[in-house]
């Protein structure tokens, strides 16, 4: 008796391995890469840059220097008793309708003379202690007191008494802080320099 085809088992049947097409002709694929990575920069302008950047921070570098130098000459040039007289002008200059204030920055420019330029403590003082503070200074005579302890005097009846000046009395107090700023200057160069022994 024969059996029909169809009754067969699967593994039974014939395998049949399917066919693919075969490729078209065309070029060989071998020789083909992956993308191409494009850098943002040329290396000449990554060089360009990084010459522009070492320039740049030179020149920063050489401002600093200079300017460091230039207020450090300027610093040491101007001298206390040069920048106390400058400070006298300017206070009668900026202040002639105002007694009060031009009282103020008077003594306050001549204390400062005397604080950064003998090392004479005298700003944050009374008058009374300042002048305390110059007792047996060398370069305090008689006559250099009497006319300090006058300008403050007059600067302290305008400060706190409100007392008023006249045009005369401000050039008065201005030419008499200048001249005991000259007198305090003269006794310096008089004074014989110490030689230190060896």
């Amino acid at each position: 008796m024969r059996i029909p085809h169809f009754n067969l088992p699967l593994a039974q049947l014939p395998a049949q391995t399917p066919q693919l097409p075969d490729l078209p002709p065309g070029p060989s694929l071998d020789r083909v890469r992956g993308p191409i990575e494009i850098p943002p920069y040329e290396p000449w302008q990554i060089g360009v840059m990084l010459t522009l950047a070492v320039l740049a921070l030179g020149l920063l570098i050489c401002g600093m220097v200079r300017f460091i130098r230039t207020r450090s000459d300027r610093t040491q040039t101007e001298l206390p008793h040069l920048i106390a007289i400058t400070e006298l002008n300017t206070a009668a200059e900026l202040t002639k309708e105002d007694d009060e204030r031009f009282a103020v920055l008077s003594s306050l420019a001549l204390r400062r003379y005397f604080e950064t330029g003998k090392g004479i403590a005298a700003l944050g003082r009374t008058s009374r202690e300042f002048l305390h503070a110059l007792d047996g200074h060398p370069q305090i005579n008689l006559e250099a007191r009497s006319s300090l302890t006058e300008f403050l005097e007059h600067c302290d009846r305008v400060k706190f008494a409100q007392a008023s000046l006249t045009a005369g009395e401000r050039s008065a107090l201005t030419q008499s802080a200048t001249a005991l700023i000259a007198q305090f200057e003269q006794a310096v160069e008089a004074t014989p320099q110490q030689v230190q022994p060896q």
